[in-house]
């Protein structure tokens, strides 16, 4: 398993001691998050320490999400859900292989799912966890979110904007075709929240 091989390297670089490790297991089935996850979140290791780590002992590229453009349809081989639920982001598609940055690179579960969703061989690539949380939320971000902000708008700029054209003179020869345009937009916008629903 791979809380046992990662606990491992970490106790035999005295990252971490055994009392720290037992604490992390009993903590991570209480929790139900990743094991490397659930170190950091205890402050038993620093998640850069941690990477870095990582990508000595396993000899293996430890990636910058932050300026990273990553295209749609690669984004797209993992839905939004289990890349919020492997904490991985998909970053590259060559050939046969998706190249995939994970926190925990030895997770060989999240591996093997990740691949049974794909249809494509894995390689992992190692990125600290919290870049791969702003990853996500910039890449796969929260469609209640997206949707509250649209009601927002419905619902805190329209009344505003019809009570001042109200109180305006200047505007009640034409008030009748600008409320019309209004109605206009609020029906596209509820288009827009029909498809946001849809889509969730």
């Amino acid at each position: 398993m791979s809380k046992a091989r990662l606990g491992d390297l970490l106790l035999e670089a005295n990252l971490v001691d055994e009392v720290q490790l037992r604490i992390a297991l009993e903590e991570q089935k209480r929790r139900g998050t990743k094991f490397g996850s659930t170190l950091i979140a205890l402050n038993f290791i620093d998640e850069t320490v941690l990477s870095a780590f990582l990508s000595r002992q396993l000899d293996m590229p430890c990636v910058s999400l932050s300026n990273m453009e990553i295209s749609p349809r690669v984004l797209s081989r993992v839905g939004r859900d289990l890349a919020w639920e492997q904490q991985a982001v998909p970053i590259r598609l060559e050939r046969e292989k998706l190249y995939v940055a994970m926190a925990d690179p030895l997770d060989v579960e999240a591996i093997e799912t990740i691949e049974r969703a794909s249809g494509f061989s894995v390689v992992p690539m190692i990125a600290p966890q919290s870049s791969i949380r702003s990853c996500l939320a910039r890449h796969y971000p929260d469609p209640e979110n997206t949707l509250s902000e649209v009601q927002s708008a419905v619902v805190g700029v329209f009344p505003e904007l019809v009570r001042e054209l109200n109180e305006m003179d200047v505007f009640e020869p034409h008030f009748q075709k600008i409320l019309e345009r209004l109605d206009h937009l609020e029906e596209r916008l509820d288009r827009i929240e029909a498809l946001l629903l849809k889509g969730r």
